[in-house]
């Protein structure tokens, strides 16, 4: 911002980025930008104050047609696709800056909606003194209409949550025979791998409406008594 000699105020171009198809999508974090491309996925930034300039640090190799970004903590950001999917990437961590130039994909997830838009918050009133209350969480948005959560789990909670989530897909069986594995397969028109480091909250709290039998059948599979498993899903709802 600049002020004028006539008392007016008028914003001036400092810098500037240059190397993108098309720039749909921008996030900032402190000094970090994360930009999304129509066509090249991500790209991570830094405004270098001393040089009044933006450089590019890192960019994600894997082409992707982009429909929304979002930083989700220091070092990992969330990302979806016109091809239904979520997908989460990290700055390499490798000793050169030939290394940490590319980011790697982490986590890969097909959701079958085309979410345009992440807003951190909550849908649910939080009580920050709980554990529950100290997990992060993302709202995200369709093109459809569907409003959705995603969580950022503890390490132990989001094993114990895998598991369940395992033992739940031999148990329920999907509509036509089809398998929630495959459906939930992260998939683009490169091709399809598995999903990893997502878990669908919605098969895990659907263990709550499950017979007394087919609750029994999969505490056995996760050596828990039923009642622990009905209480960790329980607070997993609070986070919506």
């Amino acid at each position: 911002m600049m002020l004028r000699d006539d008392g007016n105020r008028e914003l001036q171009c400092e810098c500037g980025h240059h190397g993108h198809i098309l720039a749909l999508y921008v996030q900032t974090r402190g000094d970090f930008i994360v930009v999304g491309d129509l066509m090249n996925s991500f790209s991570l930034l830094v405004y270098k104050h001393e040089e009044s300039a933006i450089e590019q640090i890192a960019r994600d190799d894997n082409a992707s047609w982009m429909a929304a970004v979002e930083i989700l903590n220091h070092d990992t950001y969330l990302g979806a696709d016109n091809f239904f999917n979520l997908f989460t990437v990290k700055q390499g961590k490798g000793a050169t800056d030939e290394e940490r130039s590319h980011m790697e994909a982490v986590g890969e997830y097909h959701i079958g909606e085309c979410v345009n838009r992440f807003r951190h918050g909550s849908l649910a009133e939080r009580l920050h003194d709980s554990e529950i209350g100290q997990i992060p969480t993302i709202i995200f948005g369709t093109v459809n209409g569907v409003i959705g959560v995603i969580a950022s789990l503890p390490q132990e909670q989001f094993v114990f949550l895998e598991k369940l989530q395992t033992n739940l897909r031999k148990v329920i069986k999907g509509v036509g025979g089809l398998s929630h594995q495959q459906w939930r397969s992260f998939s683009n028109e490169k091709g399809t791998a598995e999903d990893r480091s997502f878990l669908d909250g919605d098969l895990i709290e659907s263990f709550l409406d499950l017979s007394r039998s087919k609750m029994a059948e999969i505490s056995q599979g996760m050596e828990v008594q039923v009642e622990d498993l009905c209480k960790r899903v329980k607070e997993l709802t609070r986070l919506h």
